[in-house]
């Protein structure tokens, strides 16, 4: 039955994102009939329509997926490796890192002239290099304790944000630039931002694919784990380097944008278990489904003014975590 209720979700995901990304090539600033549409998508027509779609619409709907998968595929594995179903891609300090290298970049003046791909990249080491340290100081006799990983990294990302803060106030008339970035937003989205992100991206999420059977055996304890031959160790480091891979990419290019990464696969556990085979990739699906209509009403909400899409993910999940939390709580009081 309950495999019967995963595939069935997993099919109406994929309808249901074939639908959305078609209908968010037709919305934004500039509506695009559906007739111009077609005729851009085989190099025919107006040539604004066509500049519209394969150089604006195209590349961030495109990245909306990538980025709203890679961040539904990671917050699943995390949820899953630090046993909290609230947990979130965010939550090991990387977005912390990331935001630091992209705020002194902006603070460098990189994007006026021309080195827009260099920030990102900075931002993208700097994540790296914090999780980094937090593996480092949270490692005993050769083992990778997650509850003082996690001490680690909450006190990293405090320290880092008071970097941040001190960037902020420095970085003058950029303010509002580096503002945008820490809200999140796929105002910046490009064929070369999408062809950078996605290959880190892509590659740190077949890894946490390949190892959702460890996961799952993980998930049962530690010990149960390595008695049916699970390395803990190498799997707790893989977990982690590989969502940091996948999350920094998506921070680099798009900034922070919260709640995606937590809300989804704790809904679709509801609905179809905790078998992260099954769980994982569907995550990425209603992840990208979000995403991409997060960012449409980004684009369309205060027109001509654009939101940051973290603003409209933020208003949307807040309410929800809360109301989760509430939930979590009194279902533990009745047991």
């Amino acid at each position: 039955m309950r495999r019967r209720r995963a595939w069935l979700t997993g099919l109406l995901l994929l309808i249901a994102l074939g639908i959305s990304l078609f209908a968010n090539l037709l919305i934004g600033a500039v509506p695009l009939p559906l007739a111009d549409l077609w005729a851009a998508l085989r190099g025919q027509g107006e040539e604004t329509a066509r500049v519209i779609l394969w150089e604006l619409r195209l590349p961030r709907v495109l990245m909306a997926v990538l980025v709203g998968g890679a961040l539904g595929c990671v917050g699943c594995a995390f949820q899953g490796l630090l046993r909290n179903p609230l947990a979130d891609p965010y939550i090991i300090g990387v977005s912390s890192g990331a935001a630091v290298g992209a705020a002194a970049g902006a603070l460098l003046g990189w994007h006026t002239r021309g080195y827009g791909w260099a920030i990102a990249l900075l931002a993208f080491v700097s994540g790296l290099l914090t999780l980094s340290l937090a593996l480092a100081l949270s490692r005993q006799h050769g083992q990778l304790r997650i509850p003082d990983f996690l001490l680690v990294g909450v006190a990293l990302s405090a320290s880092l944000w008071g970097v941040i803060t001190l960037l902020l106030v420095l970085a003058g008339e950029d303010l509002s630039r580096v503002l945008y970035w820490l809200l999140g937003g796929l105002l910046n989205a490009d064929w070369q931002r999408l062809q950078w992100a996605s290959l880190p991206a892509l590659l740190g999420c077949l890894a946490l694919f390949l190892h959702a059977r460890a996961l799952n055996l993980y998930t049962a304890g530690e010990e149960t784990a390595l008695h049916l031959g699970v390395p803990v160790e190498r799997l707790k480091r893989l977990v982690l380097v590989s969502g940091a891979l996948a999350t920094a990419a998506t921070v680099a290019v798009a900034g922070i944008i919260g709640f995606i990464g937590w809300m989804t696969p704790h809904l679709l556990r509801r609905v179809v278990g905790g078998d992260y085979r099954v769980l994982m990739p569907l995550s990425a699906l209603g992840s990208a489904l979000l995403l991409l209509w997060a960012d449409a009403a980004a684009r369309t909400l205060a027109r001509p003014v654009e939101l940051p899409v973290g603003v409209i993910t933020a208003l949307v999940g807040a309410p929800l975590f809360v109301w989760m939390m509430r939930h979590e709580s009194r279902r533990q009081n009745v047991e």
